[in-house]
């Protein structure tokens, strides 16, 4: 009778370690999806602070070299930032005026004159 009774002990303690190991498992991965999902949540919040970072930037950029004569409407203003930020990613002034559609290379280039050349001065500054 004794055997029995504690091998009905050592069943029942091995069944309550198998459902601790599996509870234990459920919060470990309900935690990782926390976790995962946070991280997400900040990559995503992340990139939508570097964006605005962009545009203010670009924003800046346009208002120290424009002047006061040219008085920009949001709507323009959006066009030159989308300008500006192309040729400081690199593009030529014929692939921004292919994109933007409303302007020639001419033009482009005349309107992006003047953030060049703070950008040249910026780099004959950084290698003197």
């Amino acid at each position: 009778m004794m055997g029995v009774l504690i091998a009905i002990l050592f069943a029942v303690a091995i069944i309550l370690l198998l459902l601790s190991f599996r509870r234990t498992r459920q919060s470990h991965s309900q935690m990782e999806q926390n976790l995962e999902q946070m991280t997400l949540s900040f990559g995503r919040e992340v990139n939508d602070l570097q964006d605005r970072i962009r545009e203010v930037e670009l924003d800046s950029a346009i208002t120290a070299h424009q002047s006061k004569a040219w008085d920009l409407e949001s709507e323009e203003r959006i066009v030159l930032r989308e300008m500006l930020d192309m040729n400081q990613r690199g593009y030529s002034y014929e692939s921004i005026s292919r994109k933007i559609k409303t302007f020639s290379p001419e033009q482009v280039e005349d309107l992006l004159s003047p953030y060049d050349k703070k950008k040249k001065e910026e780099r004959s500054f950084l290698t003197q």
